[in-house]
């Protein structure tokens, strides 16, 4: 068997090697494991300890617990760490691990994934610049044609029949176009929704706290009218999940907060953590959710689904998808709101 990884190390351009538990020293790496760490195969097959200091603190419990696993399971697979360098660099490793025969030997298989994360963190960034940019849109746009709706209408009623028939057409046909603009953003901020919940969950490694950083920072730049706070005991929180995912429920939760806090108003992210799951908490002190409305909120257009403080859109999806999203990530959401005082939304995940 052993032979047999050594010809599969000699030919990939993956990380291999061969690791004895109980001498603590590694019997076989090749020259692609090496490079990782930026050794040559000599320096770490004299002294395996050479590479623990290259590894980040946060994530050598992880993979104590994920190699704890193996004497259970045989293999450990889809475990990512993280490499950090003096020059400030970082890699991030995938690995599978696998218990041979003898039980003093672990084989592994090693990959640099630092390229494939960088580009998720682009996508989620871009993903956070887009969606803020797009309910920005969706308020300026949304706005002044509900002024328009309502001129048109005030018009109307406070005219009666005195209005010249040449006017009172022009009136209608500039209502008609209002509605059916108020329509297309409204279909548009539908199927941006619609699309999240039929895309495959694929787990990564992430800290929690820098996402929520990340996506709360780009809602902050254009809602300076109100207060945002980051709550938590936490340093950092690594977990297995997926963290496109992650960022379109928390932005979706605060987002919708955001709709229903007026001015001045105090918006806080709550992290908590379990042995094996962690709580997001959306708190705010907005206009609350009527008990009425209760009931229906996480159901597909739904009767709750109401327009912000200022005229935001709302699909009546909103919601449901986050609750979709959630469920798919092996999570439960849940909520707590009294009307004038203000709501707040719970969002469990298992940290595997």
């Amino acid at each position: 068997m052993r032979t047999e990884i050594h010809r599969i190390g000699e030919l990939s351009k993956d990380g291999v090697f061969i690791y004895n538990i109980h001498a603590k020293a590694f019997t076989y790496i090749n020259d692609a494991f090496a490079s990782i760490f930026k050794m040559n195969r000599e320096q770490i097959m004299q002294n395996a300890k050479l590479v623990l200091p290259f590894i980040r603190s946060e994530d050598t419990s992880y993979l104590r617990h994920r190699l704890s696993e193996l004497e259970k399971n045989k293999i450990v697979s889809n475990t990512e760490f993280r490499l950090h360098f003096d020059d400030g660099t970082v890699r991030h490793l995938f690995s599978n691990f696998y218990l041979l025969d003898n039980p003093s030997f672990v084989a592994g298989f090693v990959q640099d994934i630092t390229n494939e994360k960088e580009h998720e963190d682009y996508i989620v960034n871009y993903g956070a610049k887009k969606d803020t940019l797009l309910d920005m849109m969706a308020h300026n746009l949304a706005g002044p044609l509900h002024m328009t709706q309502n001129i048109i209408q005030w018009v109307k009623n406070s005219s009666g029949t005195n209005v010249p028939s040449d006017i009172s057409k022009h009136l209608e046909f500039i209502e008609e176009n209002t509605r059916h603009c108020l329509e297309i953003v409204n279909d548009f901020l539908k199927q941006e929704h619609l699309e999240s919940e039929h895309i495959f969950v694929k787990k990564t490694r992430f800290d929690v706290l820098e996402r929520i950083i990340v996506t709360v920072d780009k809602l902050i730049a254009t809602n300076k009218n109100k207060r945002f706070k980051l709550i938590t005991d936490l340093e950092t929180l690594n977990i297995n999940t997926d963290s496109v995912k992650f960022f379109q429920i928390i932005h979706n939760l605060v987002s919708n907060s955001i709709k229903f806090t007026p001015e001045n108003g105090e918006i806080n992210i709550i992290v908590e953590e379990s042995k094996r799951t962690f709580i997001i908490h959306i708190q705010d002190n907005g206009i609350g959710i009527p008990a009425r409305l209760h009931p229906n909120l996480f159901q597909k257009r739904t009767p709750a689904g109401r327009n912000g403080l200022n005229n935001e859109l709302s699909t009546g999806l909103g919601l449901s998808i986050v609750k979709t999203l959630v469920e798919m990530m092996g999570g439960r959401i849940s909520f707590e709101s009294e009307e004038n005082k203000g709501s707040k939304f719970s969002v469990e995940l298992p940290k595997e």
